[in-house]
């Protein structure tokens, strides 16, 4: 556990001091933009508490399709919305209710997201702070397993990162960001979390892209349930009757996922990604057994280069960002 910290500690110094992500660090041109649908199938295969230990409390599958637009406003403001259909089940021995964890698949719209960011710097390292918020697109079911998301408002407050890394890799690129989150309260607890992503990409011809990439998320306020005590008999997860149905609302959780995949610029306005990830540590939730996205970006508004700029070899100013994290964390 005191290795995970270190570990953890050292990521997000990483990320905070040079690169970018969900939101980018770069900006498209004025008036130039991208529209991404993506396709990811997230499988559970275990429970973890508080401590880390896993428990089988039964699998989820869940099948989210995303469709996402970032438009530049002007040279230095840009917006992103995006908004995942999902559909999921549960199967095995202990669900929540048994009107969606029926082992049947239950699907809805989840949470709309814009991301506001500005570009405060576009010389060797991109500054890019941003503000996100995050609000259901109806009043769905939060109580399930196989819930389609937490039902919760969220305001993230962060800053993209992003450097081309000539000359010692000229054909490679990190971005990445930090973000600070505020939830909607519930049972008058306000959830706080850190979130923090970093991707590594190297072009490896003028058409394929190899990507790596990690996010971590941190609860700084919530409780946890035992799930000892659900094994044993306890319908609450050791948790007061009426805090229960809400646990996975306020859990003091933490997860850490890693993915890997490639990207191929099928022509200069088209891209086409798929990517292989998992879940290598959580606390208080789900663990990703194997989470696989595919997609394809398509840009507009202005010619899309991700080869070789005046700056050298590396994403342009005009390129996008594509990412391949879970969409259900």
């Amino acid at each position: 556990m005191k290795a995970f910290r270190k570990f953890a500690g050292l990521l997000f110094a990483l990320v905070f001091i040079s690169p970018s992500l969900l939101a980018q660090a770069w900006l498209f041109p004025k008036g130039g933009g991208t529209v991404t649908l993506s396709y990811q199938n997230l499988f559970i295969r275990e429970h973890v508490d508080g401590n880390g230990k896993p428990f089988d409390l039964g699998h989820i599958i869940s099948n989210v399709i995303s469709v996402d637009t970032d438009y530049s406003i002007t040279d230095k403001f840009a917006i992103k919305v995006g908004v995942p259909y999902v559909a999921s089940r549960y199967y095995g021995a202990y669900p929540h209710q048994l009107s969606l964890d029926d082992g049947k698949y239950h699907s809805t719209l989840q949470d709309v997201t814009l991301h506001f960011r500005y570009n405060l710097t576009n010389r060797a390292v991109v500054l890019t702070p941003f503000f996100r918020v995050g609000v259901p697109s109806h009043d769905y079911e939060y109580f399930a397993h196989s819930a389609a998301g937490k039902d919760q408002r969220e305001y993230r407050f962060g800053m993209n990162v992003g450097r081309r890394l000539d000359p010692i890799l000229p054909k490679a690129y990190v971005q990445g960001h930090y973000s600070f989150g505020i939830a909607q309260p519930v049972l008058d607890i306000r959830m706080k979390r850190s979130y923090s992503e970093f991707q590594f990409g190297y072009f490896l011809t003028p058409r394929l892209t190899l990507l790596g990439s990690g996010q971590w998320m941190y609860s700084h306020t919530g409780g946890k349930a035992d799930f000892q005590a659900l094994l044993e008999g306890d319908p609450y997860g050791g948790l007061p009757p009426p805090v229960w149905p809400h646990h996975d609302q306020i859990s003091k959780s933490t997860l850490f996922d890693v993915t890997g995949g490639v990207a191929v610029t099928v022509k200069p306005s088209t891209d086409v990604f798929a990517s292989v990830g998992k879940s290598l540590h959580g606390t208080s939730g789900h663990l990703n057994a194997a989470v696989v996205s595919i997609g394809i970006s398509r840009s507009f508004g202005t010619r899309f280069e991700t080869t070789t700029t005046q700056n050298g070899p590396g994403p342009a100013a005009d390129s996008a960002f594509i990412c391949t994290c879970p969409k259900l964390n």
